[in-house]
């Protein structure tokens, strides 16, 4: 394994240990050294070795998040990465694992068939604002961690950087990628509840200026509840030429498997407005549920860098995300508040049945140079992108009606006939453009502005049909339709930065983001006649180097407005408007790094006040929305990790998770409570191999971890997983 000075902010403190011996070895030869003007001799040969730390720090020093590479004190929003030495210490299997280390984060359950990450940033859905490699990663699937370098989350408004969407934050996963060096590693995992995963990441060099990596995935996860389990496999081969030299080409591609039994957890009791509080055993899905998933996402980036330092890069890539699901969402049957829920009360099992193909062309071109007016230094990135996206999905419904069951009494394993029949084919197509440019500033030793401009043109085509139970189409024109709509948007970004030294960053920054009303591949007569949603971030904050620059502490205050919320009149349905607003004000505090040679620790708090400042009114016999708290904002969210090297070998880790409740609806009845997590962690590592174990959610504290308004997922129970990893 090859090492540089660049791997340990701790080298420079052993330089003078080093030294001493030097000089010692000096010392002790200057006899032979003068000796050696009258005649030649023989010095014995001596040979120093030495063995380089084997663990990485969970302090990030720079991100591509802004599309150039940035020092974090050098961006003027919010931005936490979680890299890979703390996904390896969490073994961390999965990307929903890893931004639980993230404060202001929750997620939604699976709704109306929907399925995959479902993450809310600030209190805003990012469904559609999850990234890999700076692009965006549209698919409905569960994102695995096994070809994660690190995942990164910039918060707050971002079309500027990202196009639509990006209203609370944007996700970015960073794969693996091939580098000059030779490095190899498996791991294999097993734990409770049949838990089972393998990994292997190979690196190689082949010749000077060239390497391949691959990085493959086999997992099972099982559950306490009956036949809920997860089961995914993955294939990430990459081979980059170029290494080292002004032109790089790097091509990559990434494949992944899901064949799932999902688990849509349990209703809420509308007498207590929680989750339904039984046996988290009482499994009320079926057997033969099914979520079966595929993505594939084929990438080709070339870069040059020119002799006067700036940098041209093209990055294309295409993706494919197929989707069949078929879960099942429980809900009470005839109960309403006063009706007392016992274990003879029925219970429903909705059957949300969907297929579909999401494909998309991304090209991305970034021009990024440097220059100076005066005595003022820029950065200056420009660039274009462009995309195709399409989508195909039908959805289904069962000939035969599912048979119910019992609150006190479910049988997954009861009879269903699985025979059904579309109800609905809807496609969307989009075409974007866009062209974007974003100037660094260095004022002078102490002051930086960022100021940054991008015009999107988002143009989408929507067809929608609906079929009769004997295939013939359904020719209402509110059920089978087309639509289209164009919009042409401008998103800004700017940021003041004072640095009045190396180790402290004050800024306050302004940035906008746009929703339209295709964002999500959804359009409708109503819908198409709407101008896009605007939203806009403020914030100032503080970053800062502690420590002799091993720790990073960041605090901001926040506030993040929709000014144009969609609403839909009551009254007429058929009609909406742009008149609602919400925002979401908060302050945070994150740190992260070694806070002795032993000691180290990621740590992050939200404090969050969201409400509904406007919106429709409610229909008759409804509970209005207006003056609410958004769902799935909680008041406070917070994170600890913490790892201690107990012996240069041994190290011991513990952390703590807590989620304040929030509601499940805008209407603010349905509710999930607040929990609080422990997890610990053991390992014995060297440079041959790993062995770690992992406990997680040590009291087996009950808890509810997604939220949708009919039903809520529960959180795993207490478990351990063992790991053995060998290096080569």
């Amino acid at each position: 394994m090859k090492h540089s000075l660049k791997q340990s902010p701790h080298l420079g403190r052993q330089k003078l240990p080093a030294r001493m011996a030097a000089g010692m070895l000096a010392a002790a030869l200057s006899p032979a050294l003068a000796q050696a003007a009258d005649a030649p001799q023989q010095l014995e040969k001596v040979t120093v070795e030495g063995e380089a730390p084997t663990r990485g720090t969970y302090k990030t020093e720079t991100s591509n998040i802004g599309k150039t590479k940035q020092a974090l004190r050098d961006i003027p929003q919010s931005i936490t990465v979680v890299n890979e030495q703390l996904l390896v210490d969490q073994n961390a299997a999965t990307m929903k694992d890893a931004l639980r280390n993230v404060p202001g984060i929750t997620f939604a359950a699976g709704e109306g068939g929907r399925t995959g990450d479902q993450v809310v940033i600030r209190g805003f859905s990012a469904a559609t604002d999850t990234y890999r490699d700076g692009m965006r990663d549209i698919g409905q699937y569960n994102r695995d961690a096994f070809n994660d370098e690190k995942v990164e989350v910039l918060k707050g408004a971002s079309s500027m950087l990202f196009g639509r969407g990006s209203t609370g934050g944007v996700v970015n996963q960073v794969s693996k990628s091939p580098f000059l060096g030779d490095k190899g590693e498996v791991d294999f995992s097993i734990g409770t509840n049949s838990y089972a995963r393998g990994t292997l990441d190979v690196n190689r060099m082949v010749g000077d200026n060239a390497a391949v990596r691959l990085a493959v995935m086999d997992t099972k996860d099982g559950s306490d509840r009956g036949p809920a389990e997860n089961k995914r496999w993955g294939v990430a081969p990459s081979v980059a030429f170029g290494l080292g030299q002004p032109t790089t080409l790097v091509l990559s591609y990434f494949h992944q498997e899901e064949n799932n039994v999902p688990d849509y957890g349990v209703p809420y009791n509308p007498n207590t407005q929680k989750p339904l509080d039984v046996d988290r055993s009482r499994f009320y899905g079926l057997s033969s549920d099914f979520e079966k998933t595929t993505a594939d996402i084929a990438t080709a980036k070339l870069t040059h860098t020119f002799d006067s330092g700036a940098e041209l890069s093209n990055q294309l890539r295409f993706n494919r995300f197929w989707r069949d699901v078929s879960p099942t969402a429980p809900r009470l049957s005839g109960v309403s508040a006063g009706v007392p829920v016992t274990d003879s009360t029925r219970m429903n099992r909705s059957k949300p049945l969907r297929d579909g193909v999401d494909q998309s062309w991304n090209n991305q071109t970034d021009l990024t140079t440097r220059f100076a007016t005066g005595d003022i230094r820029h950065t200056l990135l420009t660039g274009m992108e462009f995309s195709h996206e399409s989508s195909d999905t039908s959805r289904y419904a069962l000939l035969n009606t599912v048979t119910g069951t019992t609150v006190g009494n479910p049988n997954p394993d009861d009879a269903v006939n699985l025979a059904r029949y579309r109800t609905s084919n809807t496609t969307f197509t989009a075409n974007s453009a866009a062209l974007y440019a974003m100037d660094t500033l260095e004022l002078n030793r102490q002051w930086k502005a960022v100021l940054g401009a991008r015009f999107d043109r988002f143009q989408g085509d929507y067809q929608v049909r609906a079929f009769n139970k004997d295939g013939s189409l359904v020719t209402n024109s509110s059920r089978s339709y087309n639509a289209s709509r164009t919009d042409n948007v401008w998103s800004w970004r700017s940021g003041l930065i004072w640095q009045p030294d190396l180790n402290q960053s004050y800024y306050a920054s302004y940035g906008t983001s746009f929703n339209p009303s295709g964002e999500t591949y959804s359009l409708d007569p109503a819908t198409s006649k709407v101008d896009p949603e605007k939203n806009r971030n403020m914030e100032v904050g503080a970053k800062w180097d502690l420590m002799d620059g091993d720790v990073s502490l960041r605090a901001a205050l926040f506030r993040i407005e929709k000014t144009n919320e969609r609403n839909t009149d009551p009254l007429e349905p058929s009609l909406v408007v742009l008149s609602g607003k919400r925002h979401t004000d908060g302050i945070e505090v994150e740190g992260s790094g070694r806070l002795t040679e032993r000691w180290e620790v990621f740590a992050g708090v939200t404090f969050m006040k969201s409400k509904i400042d406007k919106a429709a009114p409610a229909a008759l016999g409804q509970t209005g929305t207006e003056g609410k708290m958004p769902r799935y904002t909680p008041r406070a969210t917070a994170n600890l990790w913490t790892t201690y090297k107990i012996t240069d070998a041994v190290t011991g880790g513990f952390g703590l998770t807590y989620v304040g409740s929030r509601y499940a609806n805008e209407a603010n009845t349905n509710y999930l409570p607040s929990y609080l997590l422990g997890n610990a962690m053991l390992s014995y590592e060297d440079r041959k191999y790993r062995v770690q174990l992992n406990l997680n959610n040590l009291a087996n504290v009950k808890y509810y971890d997604g939220a949708y308004g009919g039903h809520a997922t529960l959180g795993t129970p207490r478990e351990a997983q063992l790991t053995v990893g060998l290096k080569f």
